[in-house]
């Protein structure tokens, strides 16, 4: 049996012609979009191996102006540490499973986006379907520029004017588990390392915090309030401030896990017992909460959950588009309810001197 030349590979019409079928059966078959008879099935199968015959995605894609390929573009964590990054990962993985389940494709843009001048080319080039834009910083031009391209989009912890889909934990609920735990242990004195500021997540967490204590009758006391980092970079300076206070808070809710991290620490090195002399509580529920000692008290946010719900929203556009369909609904706006898992970094508030 002669091998063909690469200019000579099989193409579906030649499948079709050996199966006595049409060239849309063949594509049936391919796409598993239509149910077949079985007998028809097995040998469109059986003619593709013989003739070595692989599908062209490039060419299903111009055929059906469909390529069943989403793109993932980061915002705020750079593209060469989003495997590291356990926020970004656990998006990723809730995205790529449910991509599987509709059996689409998962891009990932290793290229950050800097703004519309020197990044539109990526997202113009036709090789997905649509966009996941994961934590796009607030001054990001990336969505107004996706709009502008008419590309199908979903953001994931953005702040939108309501003509876009975003999927996010629910920031302010968190911040409210996270504020009536400490002050049902008794704690008056709480402070509060943010993280940063030009987040989509940081005032929804930020004016939770004050309504929480104004609800609980504790006046807000500012110096107490602290603009952090979510890389954690900041915190143990930060924290070490507070903690040499004369009068220090008791209690102290971080932005994310490696912010509370770096907080447990700085007690550490003053030489402060955690929780007895002073609680923690963190805010993702990221792997390090079970590894730093004591383990933290910290806000379950279902990153994963998160990311699945966002790309099952995406591929419904990009289908119902695909179908000339009705997108149904107006944007979506999800929010993801987040749970306290209550661990050894808390305790009743200390008697204070």
């Amino acid at each position: 049996m002669t091998t063909r030349a690469a200019s000579n590979a099989p193409t579906i019409k030649d499948v079709a012609l050996a199966c006595g079928v049409s060239e849309a059966t063949v594509s049936y078959v391919i796409n598993g979009k239509r149910v077949l008879r079985p007998d028809t099935r097995e040998k469109v199968f059986r003619v593709m191996r013989e003739m070595n015959y692989h599908p062209s995605a490039v060419a299903r894609g111009l055929q059906s102006k469909c390529l069943y390929t989403i793109g993932v573009l980061l915002g705020a964590v750079d593209p060469s540490e989003w495997l590291s990054n356990p926020y970004a990962g656990g998006i990723l993985q809730g995205v790529i499973q449910e991509a599987k389940k509709e059996k689409f494709h998962v891009t990932l843009f290793t290229e950050a986006w800097i703004d519309i001048a020197h990044s539109a080319s990526m997202v113009r080039d036709g090789r997905t379907d649509g966009i996941l834009v994961v934590a796009p910083q607030l001054h990001c031009d990336v969505l107004d520029s996706l709009r502008k391209y008419h590309r199908t989009v979903v953001a994931i912890s953005a702040v939108t004017d309501g003509d876009i889909d975003m999927v996010d934990v629910d920031n302010a609920a968190g911040i409210r588990l996270a504020v009536r735990h400490l002050v049902a242990l008794g704690h008056r004195r709480i402070g509060y390392l943010t993280g940063n500021a030009d987040m989509a997540s940081h005032r929804p967490r930020f004016d939770a915090f004050r309504k929480s204590l104004e609800a609980a009758g504790i006046p807000i006391d500012e110096t107490l309030i602290v603009e952090s980092a979510f890389d954690g970079s900041m915190a143990f300076e930060q924290a070490n401030q507070l903690l040499a206070r004369n009068v220090r808070p008791t209690a102290i809710v971080a932005g994310n896990d490696s912010i509370a991290i770096g907080v447990i620490k700085a007690a550490h090195a003053a030489g402060l017992n955690v929780p007895r002399e002073l609680s923690v509580v963190g805010f993702d529920d990221q792997p390090a909460a079970t590894l730093v000692t004591p383990n933290l008290t910290t806000v379950h946010q279902p990153v994963s959950e998160i990311g699945a719900a966002a790309a099952r929203i995406l591929i419904g556009r990009i289908l119902n588009r695909h179908r000339n369909e009705s997108a149904g609904t107006s944007a979506q706006n999800v929010l993801v309810p987040p749970r306290l898992v209550v661990r050894d970094s808390t305790g009743p508030c200390p008697t204070m001197d």
